[in-house]
């Protein structure tokens, strides 16, 4: 099948390139980075001091990945060099301006025979790593065969995929027994992968590298600090609404009116642009909103207003820490949201509205573990909200499952760059130098 694949693939695009080319150059549209695109790569400098990491990303999101990856695999093997290809034009640059001098970015090439060929040369690999779901036949099989490593990581699989590869199963467990090892985000996408094909021996769940974060060693200490500086009082909830955007606040004030009206609540709103700072003030004091901003409160405590708008850096990450209720910016306006998984590092369930395009791999984590909360606007927030005040067991255990998929995710990176150097041959470590 692969045969009959790659000669179909052959006979149609090479009887056609001429007229794609013509056409390029009178609409003058996809001509840049067109040589890459074609395989016309400059051979790169054999590596003689350790290996050569070849890592394909699709787009900006695994980028980020590949970007905390390469940072764990050049602590482990610090001799080896890095090539990162990239589907589109903004991931190779967000790529580059990343890593700057610390991998060779390039995009990705056709997978054509022939192109395919002319770029393995050029690279060289003494593994090819691929970021998710990005996988191409004439590739994967051209490295197969010359006993080239291949390896999947952060891997991962929608409903959605799933059924449409479901069609086509014989074909996706071909592709797929080209690698020699698949690291997947979840026990869900190991299972899908498994109905289609995937050899169980191969796939091994390690987390997801964009969501590897260390929880503090010193919790407590963190807590208790914004307790102190927020001056919450034991019977005082809180409202952590970070990083939202504009338009979010008028959404977000009645649900907080209507809560406090019936149990004191605390509203910490952490804008994710400072710059909105005197919007947000007008609005509360249009609103007769007392407020106070986080940066006085070091200095002369909070004077028991409801609300504290933050205006500094560097702090939401850590405030979490003291939310009772945490709300997801970003979601509630077409701005795709923010990381759900950062509240749930502290133990917190995340209320999101359905504006999560940009991370919409971390919320079906959440969701896999029904340890997160989707709202459609913010009447169901405020309906949710008051649900769960009634509830506090329900919520307590909601937050409990939050928490545990948050702590999966840890250690992703070195669990992923294990697989990949164990999967490197001796001749490619740095001792052949």
């Amino acid at each position: 099948m692969y045969t009959i694949y790659q000669l179909f693939l052959t006979i149609v695009f090479y009887p056609a390139l001429p007229f794609m080319l013509l056409y390029l150059l009178i609409t003058g549209k996809h001509r840049e980075g067109l040589r890459q695109r074609l395989g016309a790569y400059r051979r790169l400098p054999v590596n003689l001091r350790g290996p050569r990491i070849w890592l394909h990303a699709a787009s900006v999101g695994e980028v980020r990945a590949a970007e905390v990856l390469i940072a764990e695999l050049r602590r482990r093997e610090p001799s080896a060099d890095f090539v990162l290809t990239t589907m589109t034009l903004h991931g190779r640059k967000r790529a580059e301006e990343q890593l700057g001098a610390g991998a060779t970015c390039l995009l990705a090439p056709l997978d054509v025979p022939g192109i395919v060929d002319l770029v393995i040369r050029a690279v060289a690999p003494d593994i090819y790593v691929c970021l998710e779901t990005e996988l191409w036949p004439v590739l994967l099989r051209r490295l197969k065969t010359r006993s080239t490593p291949v390896v999947l990581v952060n891997g991962r699989m929608s409903e959605r995929s799933a059924a449409r590869y479901g069609r086509h199963a014989w074909l996706f467990s071909m592709v797929v027994a080209n690698f020699d090892a698949l690291c997947m985000i979840s026990e869900t996408d190991k299972a899908r992968y498994l109905a289609l094909g995937a050899a169980q021996q191969e796939i091994t769940v390690t987390g997801n590298l964009k969501y590897d974060r260390a929880v503090p060693a010193d919790q407590e200490r963190i807590r208790s600090r914004y307790r102190r500086l927020l001056a919450i009082e034991p019977d005082t909830e809180v409202l952590v609404t970070g990083s939202t955007h504009s338009g979010e606040e008028e959404i977000l004030l009645p649900v907080f009116r209507a809560l406090n009206a019936h149990r004191p609540l605390l509203w910490v709103v952490a804008p994710r642009h400072l710059t909105r700072l005197p919007q947000i003030e007008e609005l509360f004091r249009r609103n007769k909103i007392g407020f106070d901003r986080f940066s006085t409160l070091a200095a002369g405590g909070r004077r028991q207003q409801a609300v504290v708008l933050i205006d500094s850096f560097g702090e939401l990450a850590e405030l979490y820490s003291v939310g009772t209720y945490i709300f997801c910016g970003g979601s509630l306006v077409e701005r795709n949201g923010h990381n759900v998984l950062e509240p749930a590092l502290w133990g917190k369930t995340v209320f999101y509205g359905p504006s999560m395009g940009d991370f919409q791999d971390a919320v079906e984590l959440l969701k896999a573990a029904d340890g997160g909360v989707p709202v459609a606007g913010g009447g169901e927030l405020l309906e949710k909200i008051a649900f769960y005040r009634e509830n506090p067991e329900l919520y307590r255990q909601l937050c409990e499952r939050a928490g545990r998929v948050a702590g999966a995710q840890q250690g992703a990176a070195g669990r992923q760059a294990r697989m990949i150097i164990s999967r490197l041959s001796p001749a490619s470590r740095p001792e052949r130098a």
